[in-house]
């Protein structure tokens, strides 16, 4: 009895040693097949062009043209560098980050007692959105009262500049 019991125990010891090479083998030559089609069907590469220098617009231009997406801009003005680097391989339709020259700083001008349309339209033409906040007050309708942020502080372009204006005695209509 006792040989019956050894001769299954290593029958089902050589089964399973058999299972596990069949399974290793299998494996072996699925995950070669596998590593080999990735190898012939991988993505196109393409190259980062060097957009160093140039306007945002025309580096959009020029990554497009590449097969290339354009990422998030950070600034403004001429490209400095982008992420990834200039002639870096990349994926075909790969987003590229854009950085630019640091946005040039404006300084708020002192425009108390000026006309609401002139301060309005200096503001503008420098660049800046402009908020009107309408007050009555004793004095002249029309003018500005007040600015802020005040007047010599240095913002970016498009922030905002509120101006209070005065539109006459409170009360009458």
């Amino acid at each position: 009895m006792r040989s019956a019991q050894a001769e299954r125990n290593t029958s089902k010891a050589l089964k399973g040693i058999f299972g596990f090479i069949l399974f290793f083998l299998i494996g072996s030559l699925l995950g070669v097949f596998v590593f080999l089609i990735f190898f012939w069907f991988r993505p196109a590469q393409m190259i980062v062009p060097d957009v160093t220098g140039v306007s945002v617009d025309r580096a959009k231009q020029i990554l497009q043209n590449a097969g290339l997406k354009v990422g998030q801009i950070h600034g403004e003005g001429l490209v400095q560098f982008t992420v990834p680097q200039e002639k870096s391989k990349v994926r075909k339709g790969r987003a590229i980050n854009l950085f630019c020259e640091e946005s040039r700083r404006l300084v708020v001008p002192n425009l108390v007692g000026a006309p609401r349309e002139t301060a309005e339209a200096i503001l503008q033409s420098m660049g800046f959105k402009v908020r009107i906040v309408q007050m009555p007050f004793k004095g002249t309708d029309g003018r500005v009262m007040g600015i802020y942020p005040p007047a010599g502080t240095e913002l970016k372009r498009n922030e905002e500049v509120s101006i209070l204006i005065d539109v006459g005695e409170p009360g009458r209509d």
